[in-house]
């Protein structure tokens, strides 16, 4: 009876749990956020699928381009004689329908004559189609729709209905769809497309559907084609391929002819004729022989620019008219897309809710993270092969959304008891203890001990230069906020690359990478902390100079010094209470690196070994061999050396002085003063600073010239100070 009763009480919590999920899933599957989600997977099968052929295509674009208006003597919008001519063009050349994806609703504002010869043109060819639009136009009084459609000369002389041209993005401001029309004043406009398709087939407007809903079939019918609806009033556009996949001809090369001169024609003084050439002209060309013909803008002057699914070169949004070709080509194919009905969506998350609550509650939560991870691969494969295979768009955030707060639901009762055992740990040491220690305590089960270990590690300091003056000369309030301003971007830079903070010591920081947490690269991600420190300080100072901020801090410069060796990490301090923190003579040293870069004029400066073991992990450091030293309270020498930037932001000055510099260090260490001192002051020229390595080297070698060393000499410097 006992286990009768478990039994129930299980299958009646697999029933909440997966009727919770469902309708929480379904809650977020209509957010905005994750409908623009489910769009951009949209667009990522196009690119998976990959472009479609179009050798067979009756389209042809011509583009009123940047190269077009500077080959025409009138800049745009150019005379209506000028399209007039490009009508005629295109019907010698055998053209068949000519659309044009601009609105001519200004008069020509050269000749009222042109208007006169367009509209003449028109009336003679009969296969010109000319756009329009019709506008909302909203307030709290009124909701009225307006015309904007060619000038009356044009619309009475063309046979044609003026076709709409408005794109209708979705909600990421991609275009998708396309929409058949919009019925005005109950007379049906279609649009640019649809127009050029009917003037082409030769439809009659009785052989084509009523704009509108039409409960009674899922298709448009418009003469021969039966385009399958995506709403009441659209489809779905299947995109070809990018820019460049339907044959593109410039304006200029239209209208070309003997008894046209373009600007280039009457600069080279001779003709070219790119339109009728007998060789490479396209009437010979036949390139537009029985061709439907979009003429659109790609001057980005015209901003006729959208996004679309099928990503172009840089992803940047493309010209309107290829949004016409591609939803006239998906007609001409019948290659439509057919979104996956929306109940038979909802079943499958149902389904999906079930599955893995039943998993997790009648096997373990490992069994419930496995189901879902096949349940979820699996639906995304089928997406995939639906799409690809079948040209059928299945919605995918829904059901992944099901798969994912059903498991996260399953195991949210022993998630919150396991954070609420790790919040009282936190609770207790994160005050005085690094994050990272703390974590390390709550993944062991252990609380922190007094003691510390050998660590092989890099060891960092950063003081603010001549600090002591900031104190005298600001306000302590303002003192305080650029502090904390400078302290909080520091170390955020330190945190992002790993380091640990160990102490602040007023305006210094003392911090070091490589523990708590083993992280092999800890030298490299120390120089490189460094570099973007010293980028962020340079924008401070930008920023505090705006501001306002006195000279004083918005001329701000930081010191930096680092080393590399074994450390003594650990909990330090008395038994009530203790930090992690380092100890050691390579601390030590690190410090007198910060100290010691005021001597060569440097704002970085890392010890060999730092260089040494940065350097086996990446090359994106510039370092520059300063000295050989002995540092204050020590006796054995070391190597000192600069960091002064990353490669990605070295000039070939900056190169080419540490080049100098260099060559004459050698010259430094053969006892060969004249050539160190030649090296050192071509090198001082090409110095950022005033106070700097080569100077100091300059002044060293003069010095030296005059006492040379007696007896061995290393090249060491032993430095006086720290």
């Amino acid at each position: 009876m006992a286990k009768n009763k478990s039994s129930s009480k299980k299958l009646i919590s697999v029933l909440l749990i997966a009727i919770t999920a469902f309708i929480a899933s379904f809650i977020l599957m209509i957010f905005e956020p994750i409908q623009i989600l489910e769009l951009k997977y949209y667009d990522q099968l196009f690119e998976w699928r990959g472009p479609l052929d179009v050798s067979d295509s009756p389209i042809v674009l011509v583009a009123i381009s940047q190269e077009a208006d500077e080959e025409i003597a009138q800049k745009y919008p150019w005379p209506t004689s000028i399209h007039a001519k490009l009508v005629e063009n295109l019907n010698r050349a055998g053209a068949k329908v000519i659309a044009f994806d601009v609105i001519f609703n200004n008069p020509d504002q050269y000749d009222p004559e042109n208007d006169t010869l367009f509209a003449e043109t028109l009336k003679r060819y009969e296969n010109v189609i000319l756009a329009g639009e019709l506008q909302r136009n909203s307030t709290e009084l009124s909701d009225q729709i307006s015309t904007m459609f060619p000038i009356p000369v044009l619309t009475a002389n063309n046979p044609n209905q003026v076709a709409l041209v408005r794109v209708h993005p979705d909600l990421d401001g991609a275009v998708r769809s396309y929409r058949f029309g919009q019925k005005y004043q109950g007379q049906n406009y279609y649009r640019l497309s649809l127009e050029a398709l009917r003037q082409y087939a030769g439809i009659p407007y009785e052989d084509i559907d009523q704009i509108g809903p039409n409960p009674g079939s899922d298709y448009f019918t418009f003469g021969p084609y039966r385009i399958l609806r995506d709403g009441a009033n659209s489809f779905l556009i299947n995109y070809y391929g990018p820019e460049g996949t339907f044959p593109e001809v410039s304006y200029e090369e239209v209208i070309d002819d003997s008894a046209y001169t373009t600007v280039f024609e009457s600069d080279l003084g001779f003709d070219v004729n790119s339109f009728d050439d007998p060789d490479i002209g396209h009437l010979n060309l036949e390139t537009f022989k029985d061709k439907i013909v979009i003429v659109g803008a790609t001057m980005p002057l015209l901003k006729d620019f959208y996004a679309t699914p099928f990503a172009n070169e840089g992803n940047n949004a493309r010209p309107g008219y290829q949004l016409h070709a591609n939803a006239l080509q998906t007609i001409l194919d019948s290659n439509y897309i057919d979104r996956f009905r929306g109940w038979y969506t909802l079943v499958i998350m149902l389904f999906f809710c079930f599955v893995i609550t039943l998993a997790n509650r009648f096997q373990s939560a490992n069994f419930g993270v496995l189901i879902s991870v096949v349940l979820g691969a699996g639906y995304f494969g089928i997406t995939y092969w639906a799409f690809i295979q079948h040209n059928i768009l299945m919605v995918l955030t829904g059901p992944l959304l099901a798969v994912t707060v059903t498991q996260i639901g399953m195991v949210s009762y022993e998630y919150y008891v396991e954070q609420k055992e790790k919040r009282r740990i936190k609770g207790m040491f994160s005050s005085y203890v690094s994050p990272d220690l703390v974590n390390q305590m709550i993944e062991s089960g252990e609380e922190p001990q007094l003691g510390g270990e050998e660590t092989y590690m890099t060891a960092f300091f950063s003081d603010i230069v001549s600090f002591s003056t900031f104190s005298e000369q600001l306000e302590a309030k303002e003192l305080v906020q650029i502090i904390n301003e400078y302290l909080s971007a520091m170390t955020d830079i330190l945190n992002e690359r790993g380091g640990t903070l160990d102490k602040y010591i007023g305006d210094a920081i003392v911090a070091f990478f490589g523990s708590p947490v083993y992280l092999e690269d800890h030298a490299y991600q120390a120089c490189i902390s460094s570099q973007l420190m010293h980028k962020e300080l340079a924008r401070l100072r930008e920023k505090w100079d705006k501001d306002g901020r006195p000279e004083i801090v918005s001329n701000m410069q930081h010191r930096l010094g680092m080393n590399t060796g074994i450390m003594v990490t650990g909990n330090m301090g008395s038994t009530r209470r203790f930090n992690y923190t380092i100890m050691g003579d390579n601390v030590n040293l690190a410090a007198r690196c910060e100290s010691g870069a005021k001597q060569y004029g440097v704002f970085t400066m890392v010890t060999e070994s730092t260089k040494e073991e940065a350097e086996k992990f990446g090359d994106d450091c510039v370092f520059r061999k300063l000295d050989h030293i002995v540092v204050k309270g020590r006796s054995k020498p070391v190597k000192v050396f600069e960091i002064a930037g990353l490669k990605e932001d070295a000039d070939q000055q900056l190169l080419e002085c540490i080049g100098l510099y260099e060559e004459g260090l050698q010259h430094y260490l053969d006892q060969d003063w004249d050539k160190a001192l030649s090296k050192f002051k071509k090198s001082e020229k090409l110095e950022r600073y005033p106070r700097n390595p080569s100077g100091i080297f300059v002044e060293r070698c003069e010095f030296m010239k005059k006492n040379p060393p007696v007896g061995e000499w290393n090249g060491v410097f032993v430095m006086e100070s720290k």
